[in-house]
C-alpha cells in the first residue's frame, strides 16, 4: 500500500486558554489546563490527559477541555478513544470547534483505514466550514485511496481465479496423459527418464572435468607468459644498467693529484 500524508494540520493545536476571561474559568481550572498544555507540547501526553481530567472534574461539559483531551489521545495513537472524545464536542455552539472535531474524527478514521467513515467526517467538517482547505484536501485523499483499494480488490479475485483455472487445467491434462498410458508404457517412460537423468549427470561430470582442464591450461599459459615477461624485463633492466654505467665512465672527469691546502690548520 502506498504511503499517504494527511494534511499537516492535525491534530488541531490544543487551546491554551490564555485569553479566556477570568469570569469564565476559575484560577484552579486555568492552572490545570495550562499545565496540561505544557505536558502536551512536551509530548508528555499521559500527564496532559491527567491534568485535563482534573480540570473536567470542575467543568465536565467544557468543550475546549474535552477537545484537548481527545487531541492528546490522538497523539498517543488511541484513535478509537480519540473519536469518542471528539464526538463529545460535536454539539458545541462554537461551530468552528465542532468543525475541527469532525476534521480530527476524519483523521482518526483515516489512521484506522476506515475510509468511508473518514470521508463522511470530512464532509461534515466542510458543512460547518466550507472554506476549510485542509478538510477538502483530506477528503480528496481519502476518496482516492478508497478508489485505489476498490480497484485492487476487483483485480485480485480475477487474477486468482485465472491462476486457479490454469492450475486445474494443467493437472487435468497430466492426469489424462497418465490414464491413457498402460502400465508397460509407464514403465518404459520411467526407464527413459532415468536414462536421460544418468546421461545428464555424465555430461555434467564431463563438463566439469573439461572446465577444470581448461582452467589448468589457462593458468599454465598465464604463468609461462608471466615468466617470459619477467625474464625479458630482467634482461632489459640489466642492459640498461650496463649502458648507463658505460655512459657514466665516458663522462667521468679525470682524477687529478691534489696539493696541500695552505693556511689555517682546521
Amino acid at each position: 500500500m502506498k504511503s499517504v500524508m494527511l494534511s499537516k494540520r492535525y491534530p488541531i493545536t490544543v487551546f491554551l486558554f490564555l485569553f479566556i476571561p477570568v469570569l469564565t474559568f476559575s484560577q484552579g481550572i486555568r492552572e490545570k489546563v495550562n499545565k496540561g498544555n505544557e505536558h502536551y507540547h512536551s509530548e508528555e501526553y499521559e500527564q496532559a490527559i491527567n491534568k485535563y481530567k482534573d480540570a473536567l472534574l470542575d467543568e465536565p461539559l467544557n468543550d475546549k477541555i474535552l477537545f484537548n483531551e481527545a487531541d492528546a489521545l490522538y497523539k498517543m495513537e488511541k484513535y478509537e478513544d480519540a473519536v469518542s472524545g471528539y464526538q463529545k464536542v460535536l454539539g458545541s455552539k462554537d461551530l468552528q470547534l465542532a468543525s475541527k472535531a469532525h476534521f480530527n474524527i476524519g483523521n482518526s478514521y483515516f489512521k484506522q483505514d476506515k475510509l468511508t467513515e473518514s470521508i463522511e467526517s470530512y464532509k461534515k467538517a466542510l458543512e460547518l466550514n466550507p472554506d476549510d482547505f485542509d478538510a477538502k484536501y483530506n477528503l480528496e485523499l481519502a476518496r482516492a485511496k478508497l478508489k485505489e483499494q476498490s480497484e485492487k480488490q476487483k483485480q485480485d479475485p480475477q487474477n486468482q481465479q485465472n491462476q486457479e483455472q490454469q492450475q486445474q487445467q494443467g493437472e487435468q491434462q497430466e492426469s489424462d496423459q497418465q490414464q491413457q498410458q498402460n502400465p508397460e508404457d509407464q514403465q518404459n517412460e520411467q526407464d527413459k527418464d532415468k536414462q536421460q537423468e544418468q546421461q545428464q549427470q555424465q555430461e555434467q561430470s564431463q563438463d566439469n572435468k573439461d572446465e577444470q582442464q581448461d582452467q589448468q591450461t589457462r593458468e599454465q599459459q598465464a604463468q609461462q607468459q608471466e615468466d617470459q615477461i619477467n625474464k625479458e624485463e630482467a634482461e632489459r633492466i640489466l642492459n640498461a644498467l650496463r649502458s648507463d654505467e658505460q655512459e657514466a665512465q665516458k663522462n667521468k672527469a679525470p682524477v687529478r693529484a691534489q696539493g696541500r691546502v695552505s693556511g689555517k690548520d682546521w
